[in-house]
């Protein structure tokens, strides 16, 4: 064979394997591109989690977020917390930038925290390792309407309290939890035990509740707490915080049998840090 035949026969080889490697290399498929906006009463949503065909991806901090997609029909999702979850569908066109904007809306329901302190620590009601009942602000707002010049009604009408009167004449009288006599309630005043160890002959329960934002209850053993003097239960009398605005409150009440109760209760801010409060009451038959 001639030199001239090698030289042909080598350079068809050559090229037919140019052809079949050219054969093998698959074409790139069009695609399109998506330019999403997340956004919440016209402000952009950072770090929103967005999911587009299976694929998570995060907004920048302009709410902003570009993918490369399929042509075609897609879904996509935004999910961020403390907004409702919104799912899009939208057609991908291959070779063209289609911008996509995705309004959220706030959640609207409120979750509530009630902290309680009668266990020593703040705490959550739902995280106390016993069972604390909580008697609110609110409730506590419509018993003063009924009794404005003690709390007596007030702890009566909770379950497992029965209010004992000591001595009818000077008011006074004892907490009974759960059917334990009144000397093994121990009564707080904001989680201290401030009203003494023996509170029956005190007439504690003549307090008026206008300076209360919260009763605490313990009913049962909490002797490991507070001593021998809680081994039916703790009543906790959480004060009433003042605002950022002045407040002035004044209650009176008459009964049918003479009496009158009246109830003062102030509050002013002095600084950013400091508040005072003042509360005074009385009784005339």
């Amino acid at each position: 064979m001639s030199h001239r035949n090698v030289v042909a026969l080598v350079l068809s080889y050559f090229f037919v394997g140019v052809a079949i490697a050219d054969a093998r290399v698959p074409q790139s498929q069009p695609v399109a591109v998506i330019e999403i906006t997340v956004t919440a009463e016209t402000r952009p949503v950072p770090q929103a989690q967005v999911v587009v065909s299976g694929k998570t991806a995060q907004t920048d901090a302009n709410g902003r977020l570009t993918l490369q997609v399929a042509p075609g029909p897609i879904e996509i999702t935004v999910v961020k917390e403390g907004f409702n979850p919104v799912t899009v569908t939208a057609t991908a066109v291959a070779g063209q930038s289609q911008a996509i904007p995705i309004p959220l809306e706030r959640q609207t329901a409120i979750e509530e925290h009630v902290t309680v302190s009668a266990t020593r620590t703040d705490k959550r009601i739902e995280d106390q390792p016993m069972r604390v009942e909580v008697l609110d602000a609110e409730e506590i707002e419509e018993k003063q309407l009924m009794t404005p010049g003690d709390i007596v009604m007030m702890l009566n009408e909770m379950g497992g309290l029965r209010v004992q009167a000591t001595s009818p004449s000077l008011g006074a009288a004892s907490v009974r939890v759960q059917g334990m006599r009144g000397r093994y309630t121990r009564f707080l005043s904001d989680g201290l035990p401030l009203f003494g160890a023996d509170v029956g002959g005190l007439g504690l329960l003549q307090i008026p509740p206008t300076d209360l934002g919260q009763v605490e209850v313990i009913k049962g053993v909490a002797s490991a707490l507070y001593g021998a003097g809680a081994l039916g239960g703790v009543v906790d009398l959480i004060s009433r915080r003042p605002g950022k605005d002045p407040a002035r409150e004044a209650l009176i009440n008459r009964t049918s049998r003479g009496g009158t109760d009246a109830v003062l209760f102030a509050a002013q801010p002095l600084s950013d840090h400091w508040s005072a409060t003042l509360l005074t009451g009385g009784h005339w038959q």
